[in-house]
């Protein structure tokens, strides 16, 4: 049955192919055959245009002669039994047609095939733009009233003015295409045929044996060594049933050897796994009994080297505590510099102060005689001004003047009285300054005292600092080689009971190697005990 539709899919697409690309090659190519002998027919009847023509030009016939007999030999022409022509002038106009005498002459512009064409304005059209050329369009035969689809041939006859063509109907071309359709498909019908007579025959020949030797191979895997195929031929499906039957019949021997070798090998690892286990536990123990010596002297070596760690903590807080005494005596002994010269920059300060309260009060004295003479210019200005107005015309310059002199006193009194209150509190700022030097000048000999007190513990603190770091560096010098050794005994016995460690470490991998071990060949008999034979 897979064979029979392996060949249907194969055979359906090269249908495809036939139907939707062969046939309709086929049908464009016997168009392009139809026009090509269309244009043949009007080169043919073209020639006849042509040898009228030559008889007008030497004068043996007028136009009209010429064009009559030419017009009426066409009409009686015909090729293929019926096919005809025809001729219109570039006006549109019938000139020939052996099938409408009535419309001889007769304007053609609003004649169309039944899809609306304008047929004979696209044969001028064609005409004066290429001068031949194929026009697609649909007519009724003569005789009837059908209109069916036509291919047709015009070419332009420029000495005279005309077009002439001829046509055929696009249905012989279909029914050549539908006679060519209808043989493929009785082939491909004919081969399908054939195939299913093949798939059937092969079916016969090669499935069946193949199906049996497919039961045989499933009743092996099953566990059944005494299934067999019967070997009816010495071909290809013959030698593979022959030798699907001596395969089985080494697979029966074989079994029988692996459930042999399996029930020896379990035994055998059975009994090193025994032997195994009591190793593992003996080693264990002595591995767990060093393991718990080495614990309690690295304990007393961690707790040594602790101690002499501490030691040496303590000697190197006691060092940088002496670091640090020494550096506040030196730091005792610049801030007592730098206070005594504070204090000798207070003393110069409060000094500079006293002198410049003086200055104050000389410049308060300057202020009130800058005032007095203020008021005695404005009193000046004032009598000036009187005696200018006694003056008269003649005193008007010094009145102008005594003016100026009393703005000028006003803006003095003004600017000396703004002086002598900022001079005012200037002078009570320095008495505060003053007061404050006086009280940092007593602060500063205090702390001169005291620095000088802290500078005298210092010393006495670095000599003690130092005495008790020489003591803390001998104890940890001592806690130290104690710790060495034993660091020491701990490497020994941790040496031992990472040796015992491996040792248990190997045996288990040995236990565990014969599990496995026991595990596959109990395995591989359960296997082999799914295969039945008869001995």
């Amino acid at each position: 049955m897979k064979l029979c539709v392996a060949m249907g899919v194969v055979a359906l697409p090269l249908l495809l192919v036939i139907l939707g690309f062969v046939l309709p090659e086929l049908r464009e190519q016997l168009r392009e055959d139809r026009i090509l002998g269309l244009k043949q027919a009007v080169e043919t009847a073209y020639g006849v245009l042509e040898v009228y023509e030559a008889r007008e030009r030497d004068g043996s016939l007028t136009r009209q002669e010429a064009q009559e007999q030419a017009a009426a030999l066409l009409a009686r022409l015909r090729y293929s039994g019926v096919e005809y022509f025809w001729v219109n002038d570039l006006d549109t106009r019938l000139v020939m047609h052996p099938h409408l005498p009535d419309m001889l002459g007769k304007d053609l512009r609003g004649y169309r095939d039944v899809r609306g064409k304008p047929v004979f304005v696209d044969i001028v059209r064609l005409a004066r733009a290429q001068g031949a050329g194929a026009v697609s369009y649909e007519a009724t035969r003569p005789g009837s009233p059908e209109a069916i689809p036509k291919e047709s041939y015009v070419k332009l006859f420029a000495p005279w003015g005309w077009v002439l063509g001829t046509g055929v109907y696009v249905e012989d071309v279909e029914r050549e295409v539908a006679a060519v359709r209808q043989r493929i498909l009785v082939a491909v019908g004919g081969a399908l045929l054939l195939a299913l007579l093949a798939g059937v025959y092969l079916s016969r020949r090669v499935v069946r044996p193949v199906q049996e030797l497919a039961q045989a191979a499933r009743r092996v895997a099953r566990g059944d060594l005494d299934a067999r195929v019967e070997v009816r031929s010495s071909d290809e499906v013959g030698q593979l049933s022959a030798a699907f039957n001596t395969m089985v019949g080494g697979l029966h021997e074989v079994v029988r050897a692996l459930v042999e070798a399996a029930g020896a090998t379990a035994l055998d690892a059975e009994r090193i796994r025994t032997s195994a286990d009591t190793l593992t536990v003996a080693t264990r123990e002595q591995s767990d009994s060093l393991q718990r010596a080495a614990e309690t002297v690295q304990g007393m070596s961690a707790r040594v080297s602790q101690g002499a760690e501490t030691a040496r903590t303590a000697a190197k807080t006691a060092v940088a505590t002496g670091a640090v005494a020494r550096e506040g005596g030196e730091a005792v002994g610049q801030a007592l510099r730098k206070m005594e010269e504070m204090a000798g920059v207070v003393e110069r300060s409060a000094t500079t102060v006293e002198r410049l309260q003086a200055s104050g009060r000389v410049t308060a004295e300057m202020l009130r005689l800058i005032q007095q003479v203020a008021e005695e210019t404005q009193l000046l200005a004032v009598n000036t001004a009187i005696e200018a107005a006694r003056a008269g015309q003649h005193g008007k310059g010094f009145s102008v003047v005594a003016g100026e002199v009393r703005k000028l006193a006003n803006r003095t009194r003004d600017a000396a009285g703004q002086v002598q209150t900022m001079l005012a509190r200037s002078e009570a700022d320095m008495r505060a300054a003053a007061e404050l030097m006086r009280q940092g000048t007593t602060m500063v000999h205090e702390g001169l005292g005291m620095s000088s007190t802290a500078g005298n513990a210092l010393s006495r603190l670095l000599a003690s600092v130092n005495e008790i770091g020489g003591t803390v560096e001998r104890m940890a010098d001592e806690n130290t080689r104690q710790s060495e050794s034993g660091e020491h005994i701990a490497g020994r016995i941790h040496a031992l009971s990472a040796r015992s460690t491996e040792s248990v470490a190997g045996v288990q991998q040995i236990a565990r190697a014969v599990e496995d071990l026991h595990a596959r060949a109990s395995k591989l008999k359960e296997l082999a005990a799914r295969f039945t034979a008869r001995a």
